[in-house]
């Protein structure tokens, strides 16, 4: 039998009141990494009268949903599995499946008279009513929803007023032209509270000094462009600080060092001592022995490219080196999260910066989400990282959003009417949300036009 940890008793008590309200609208739990996401599921299956379908978006996961599950009921099990690449097509009262697997199947589980979903990884799945998600809810007739995730953000792309395309990360429950599927959050467990339960490793930080002002945004603006990070990589001399950096640290007995190209990380094993490269177009058999030798020991050091950043789960990670820079906040929380698991065998664990990118989004313990008029995703120094472009993070702060949400229009004189421009004499609230994004980005804000800066902040949606 599995023993509740401190923090888990909440939201598994809320996520089994969910399935019990008569009509609730789709929500999420949001869990920080390594906070035991197999385990509310279990126990939420276990706890509820009702037939439930439990949506994983990977084999791996269904599978160690199903194995948690059945280590908490012994043999009193009632489940089965529906999924192809697992090999099984199963239909029991608690129902593992991949939406590839069940996308067709809508109206059979309405005969069966399911009525309840939770879904894994919820972020993972698109917004849009015609997507293999949205069919099998339309046929199905589920009536409850359930979505848990670490990230209840999404990537989304928009138009600015010049034509030109940037992207914004933006929460799964706020208003966006593909839907909000997801209207509410029912609980948030938070990354500090992990760390001060002592259930997330100690992090420390080593960020050196980083030129880039040769990194390029993609045509999305979402992301730097593979060819800039790589001229950065050769500017800023990284090849050669990750080999100072893993001499200085040779007490770190299992580190994994992100790097932007494969011809890098295999120069980088040759010349390194009791390590080695990985990289997506290894061959399985190959890839396999490179994390066994990882895990035994043999290997010390692996020097990957776009491998390892999610689902690698060992918990013996000491170590990570950025040698690469993102702009995607998901990808840095990812590849930190490599490092936050406990284990016995290690006090903390060292994060080395050497891309910039812990001067762009600060520690991950600091990563919150918090309930105004809307939800919202705050990093160090309160940085706005979810609803703005996201190439002006750092340009909106927890404070100016707090000025936002409690000024009083009576004292603050909040507008309504835009003054001047292409919408003159239009609803500030009315204005599309792009073109009130470019005004606060580009205009030269100064206690002349303040009211019209917080008339914008207080109708930004």
């Amino acid at each position: 039998m599995i023993t509740l940890r401190k923090n888990q008793t909440e939201p598994i008590r809320k996520a089994i009141e969910f399935f019990n309200e008569k009509k609730p609208v789709p929500s999420l739990i949001v869990l920080p990494t390594a906070w035991g996401k197999s385990i509310l599921t279990a126990f939420t299956a276990k706890s509820i009268d009702d037939k439930l379908l439990v949506l994983q978006p990977s084999k791996e996961l269904l599978e160690q949903n199903y194995k948690k599950y059945i280590s908490l009921c012994e043999f009193e099990t009632q489940a089965g599995i529906y999924s192809a690449s697992f090999g099984q097509k199963n239909i029991d009262k608690i129902t593992y499946a991949t939406i590839g697997s069940i996308k067709n199947l809508g109206k059979l589980f309405k005969q069966l008279g399911f009525k309840k979903m939770l879904i894994d990884e919820a972020h993972l799945y698109p917004r849009e009513a015609d997507s293999m998600l949205g069919t099998f809810l339309a046929e199905s007739g589920i009536t409850h929803v359930l979505g848990i995730t670490a990230t209840p953000i999404k990537l989304q792309q928009n138009t600015d007023l010049n034509g030109e395309r940037f992207s914004k990360l933006v929460m799964l429950t706020s208003k966006s032209k593909k839907g909000n599927f997801f209207k509410d959050i029912i609980h948030v467990g938070q990354v500090q509270e992990m760390v001060e339960l002592d259930f997330w490793s100690k992090l420390q930080y080593n960020a050196a000094g980083f030129d880039g002002s040769m990194l390029v945004y993609n045509s999305s603006k979402s992301e730097y462009t593979e060819e800039s990070v790589a001229r950065a990589f050769q500017a800023n001399n990284i090849h050669e600080q990750i080999k100072q950096q893993l001499d200085a640290n040779s007490d770190r007995k299992h580190i994994l060092v992100f790097v932007p190209t494969v011809q890098e990380a295999i120069s980088l094993s040759r010349q390194y001592p009791d390590s080695a490269a990985i990289y997506g177009d290894m061959h399985k058999a190959e890839r396999e022995t490179v994390i066994h030798d990882f895990r035994s020991g043999r290997t010390r050091v692996i020097f990957n490219v776009r491998v390892l950043s999610t689902g690698f789960d060992y918990t013996g990670i000491d170590c990570i080196i950025f040698g690469i820079s993102t702009a995607s906040i998901a990808l840095y929380y990812q590849i930190v999260g490599r490092a936050t698991r406990i284990d016995p065998d290690k006090n903390d664990a060292l994060i080395i910066d050497l891309a910039g990118n812990v001067a762009r989004f600060g520690r991950v313990e600091d990563i919150t989400f918090e309930k105004g008029k809307i939800w919202r995703m705050f990093g160090t120094g309160g940085k706005l990282l979810s609803g703005i472009p996201t190439h002006d993070i750092g340009k909106v702060t927890k404070e100016d959003v707090k000025r936002m949400e409690t000024a009083a229009p009576e004292r603050t004189k909040i507008m309504e009417i835009m003054p001047f421009g292409k919408y003159k004499g239009e609803r500030i609230t009315d204005i599309p949300v792009e073109y009130k994004q470019w005004m606060l980005s580009k205009f030269e804000w100064t206690p002349a036009n303040e009211n019209l800066r917080r008339s914008i902040l207080t109708y930004m949606r």
